[in-house]
C-alpha cells in the first residue's frame, strides 16, 4: 500500500506579499511603467504608461498561449507589469460583476451603394434600424431611397445616379387635369 504524500499549498514568490519589505523587485527601481516578460530569458521594456503597458501584457500572454500545435512543448512564459520595478495590481477588491461582458444588438447605417459607415469621431450605435437611419438622414445629411435604402454623401456617379433616381420616384405623377406650369 501506498501512502499519499501530504499536499501543502504552494509558496508565494513575493511579488504580492503585503509586507513592502519583503516584496521581490524584479523591474527598475526607478522606471513609472515596466513589462517583465518573465520566463528563461528574463526581458525588461519600459512602457510610457499603465494602459499600454496592459495593452502590451494581454497581448504577449495571448501571444504565448496562442502557438501551433506542431511546435514542441515551451517553457512557461508570463508578461507582469511593473510599477517601480515591484509587480503592479489593482488598488481595491475587484467589483461584483466586474469583467463581465453583456451582449447586445446595436445598430448602425451603412450606405447601400458603397458600403461606408456612418462615422465621424466614432461609429454610432443606435438600439433598432429605424433610429440608425434616422440619425444618417437627420444628422449627417445622408439620402433615404423610396426603399429604404441608404445613400452616403459621397460624390459620384454611382451616388449621383442612386440620389436622382430618388428623386424621380419621389415626384408625384402628373394628374390629366392639372396644367402644366411654365
Amino acid at each position: 500500500m501506498t501512502a499519499s504524500p501530504t499536499v501543502t499549498p504552494a509558496a508565494r514568490r513575493g511579488l504580492f506579499t503585503a509586507d513592502p519589505a519583503q516584496r521581490l523587485r524584479p523591474g527598475t527601481a526607478t522606471r513609472e511603467w515596466e513589462l517583465w516578460l518573465a520566463g528563461p530569458d528574463s526581458t525588461l521594456l519600459e512602457m510610457p504608461d499603465l494602459a499600454t503597458a496592459l495593452m502590451a501584457a494581454a497581448e504577449y500572454n495571448a501571444m504565448t498561449i496562442d502557438r501551433d500545435e506542431d511546435h514542441p512543448p515551451q517553457p512557461a512564459h508570463h508578461a507582469v507589469v511593473l510599477n517601480y520595478g515591484h509587480a503592479w495590481r489593482r488598488e481595491g477588491a475587484a467589483r461584483s460583476g466586474a469583467g463581465i461582458a453583456v451582449p447586445s444588438l446595436c445598430w448602425t447605417a451603412r450606405c447601400s451603394i458603397c458600403g461606408d459607415l456612418v462615422e465621424d469621431e466614432f461609429i454610432p450605435h443606435h438600439d433598432n434600424a429605424e433610429a440608425a437611419s434616422a440619425d444618417a438622414v437627420g444628422s449627417r445629411g445622408w439620402g433615404e431611397l423610396p426603399t429604404g435604402r441608404l445613400v452616403c454623401e459621397r460624390d459620384d456617379q454611382e451616388h449621383e445616379e442612386a440620389r436622382a433616381d430618388a428623386r424621380t420616384e419621389d415626384r408625384p405623377e402628373p394628374d390629366e387635369d392639372q396644367f402644366a406650369l411654365l
